[in-house]
């Protein structure tokens, strides 16, 4: 993905992928903190669609790319 990511983009990205509850989704932690600091509320807790956002600790995601990670229930 190489648009800036925002919540429009975001939001855009789960209903062209089709993606629900089962999943989370990933991004740069760069990203992941311009996202969470343009929340009003300012909370670390990132929640869009009913998907969690998460910030990759592990280096693995690119800037300006978004993974998408599938939640296991048991």
């Amino acid at each position: 993905m190489k648009n800036t990511i925002n919540l429009s983009t975001i939001k855009e990205f789960i209903l062209t992928n089709s993606l629900h509850d089962n999943v989370m989704l990933m991004l740069h932690p760069s990203n992941y903190n311009k996202l969470a600091n343009s929340k009003k509320n300012k909370s670390k807790l990132l929640r869009i669609s009913g998907i969690n956002i998460i910030a990759d600790d592990n280096n693995e995601i690119n800037e300006n790319e978004i993974d998408v990670l599938e939640v296991k229930f048991n």
